[in-house]
């Protein structure tokens, strides 16, 4: 197959998805139904009806991988407006990081090993609650599986916006930096645009913390794991 059109493809078969997935997500306001999940399920299910391998798909679909880095940029217009509320919590958010981050980094590692997973599934989880780009690089660089620390990113993101977010509802923790920490960490990007639905100033902290963790398993990595 032409290289130009394998790239065209896969690019857009990610924009198509995901626009089905924006249309049922605003008609319905369904969780589940978040413009990510219903693209993840539908481009899985046509590779595997049509038997095309997941390399030959991530040709095009890399593109939007590396638009991730501006759009996490992006996420730097609503903090401005809430910087102020961020400084004054600044060291609560730092402490919240350096816990809940390594706690999240450790616990899936070890958890792993313990249920018998060899050395390359376990490292994979390691940088599961970076960002996806910072999360590959990680894995390849800590002997994990690319692939399948993307999964593990994926499940992350995923699971806090649909079950995190509505545990806290329940648990009624309202502050907001209670509720940007906690998807921050946890849930990185996927949460935070979840949090930005509702609030910007939980939005804004659950930026800052998710970059700070960002920050801190990268430093981790390097140190105890390379």
């Amino acid at each position: 197959m032409n290289t130009a059109i394998i790239y065209l493809f896969g690019a857009l078969l990610t924009l198509g998805t995901y626009a089905i997935g924006i249309y049922l997500y605003k008609r319905y306001k369904k969780t589940w139904l978040q413009p990510m999940i219903v693209a993840t399920v539908l481009i899985g299910a046509l590779l595997l009806l049509a038997d095309i391998p997941y390399e030959t798909y991530m040709k095009g679909g890399e593109l939007w991988n590396w638009l991730l880095g501006p759009a996490v940029v992006a996420l730097a217009y609503p903090l401005y407006f809430n910087l102020p509320m961020v400084k004054k919590y600044f060291g609560p958010i730092l402490l919240g990081v350096f816990g809940g981050g390594l706690f999240g980094l450790f616990s899936g590692y070890l958890l792993t090993k313990w249920l018998g997973a060899d050395a390359a599934v376990a490292t994979s989880t390691i940088p599961k609650n970076a960002t996806t780009p910072i999360a590959i690089e990680l894995s390849e660089m800590v002997g994990g599986i690319p692939s399948l620390t993307v999964v593990y990113v994926m499940i992350a993101g995923i699971g806090g916006a649909v079950l995190g977010i509505p545990i806290l509802d329940k648990m009624g923790i309202r502050h907001p930096v209670a509720r940007g920490l906690s998807v921050g960490i946890g849930s990185h990007g996927f949460g935070t645009a979840k949090l930005f639905e509702t609030s910007d100033q939980e939005g804004s902290v659950s930026t800052v913390a998710y970059i700070l963790t960002a920050i801190l398993i990268t430093a981790v990595c390097t140190l105890f794991f390379r």
